[in-house]
């Protein structure tokens, strides 16, 4: 990652507090469609991410029935998620405890969504041609916490956000609207809006997958 010429650590605290010199494995937790089943924008990154790092790297589907055994190092747990929903605030923090009563030497860190740099590169990796008409899509989900978290990413994206279920009225009043998925991943939501001429998942979308990858090689 680069600016002005100058390639710029997104972990710089990180860094600073690692004890191994080694690179840490990665536990990547991610959701996943009906079955466990992961698309393979997600499903590849394991095999590139441990070439890369030279660590092992490995995949936790939410939706799968069982849940994968402990890295035989220490490793980061990566929430790959966009949301701060139930899976963000429950079921990864137990992930994180259920390794460590097995024994894992691991560290948690905070859900994708909330990663300043990620949604940096997001910015940086949309031609404004395709965020002229974008409008932010989103699951619905529960007021509270998540509400306020996409109040503020719609500011700071600085484009409209839309519930999913509310798409259809949406864009009968506003006819050039383009749906943009908050997803990584392919779903059924943006199954949906692929009809509508919607953007593709973030990770199905080259330059924005590539900055997430760049942001997990460089963890320590």
């Amino acid at each position: 990652m680069t600016s002005a010429g100058r390639v710029i650590d997104p972990w710089p605290l990180l860094r600073n507090d690692a004890s191994d010199r080694e690179r840490q494995g990665l536990h990547l937790v991610v959701h996943g469609r009906s079955g466990g089943v992961v698309p393979d924008c997600l499903a590849s990154l394991p095999d590139l991410l441990a070439q890369r790092r030279s660590a092992p790297v490995q995949l936790e589907v939410l939706t799968a029935e069982q849940p994968v055994s402990a890295l035989p190092q220490s490793s980061w747990v990566v929430p790959l998620l966009l949301l701060p929903g139930a899976h963000a605030r429950t079921d990864v923090p137990a992930i994180r405890n259920r390794l460590r009563g097995s024994g894992a030497s691991v560290r948690l860190l905070p859900f994708l969504g909330s990663w300043i740099t990620w949604w940096n590169a997001v910015l940086s990796a949309l031609p404004s041609s395709d965020r002229r008409d974008a409008v932010l899509v989103h699951h619905p989900l529960r007021p509270g916490v998540a509400d306020r978290f996409l109040a503020m990413l719609a500011s700071r994206l600085a484009l409209p956000l839309v519930p999913f279920d509310a798409w259809p009225e949406f864009q009968q009043r506003h006819p050039r609207a383009r749906p943009l998925p908050l997803t990584l991943a392919p779903n059924r939501m943006t199954d949906a809006l692929s009809e509508a001429g919607g953007l593709p998942p973030l990770l199905e979308h080259p330059p924005t997958r590539q900055a997430l990858i760049d942001l997990l090689v460089s963890l320590p």
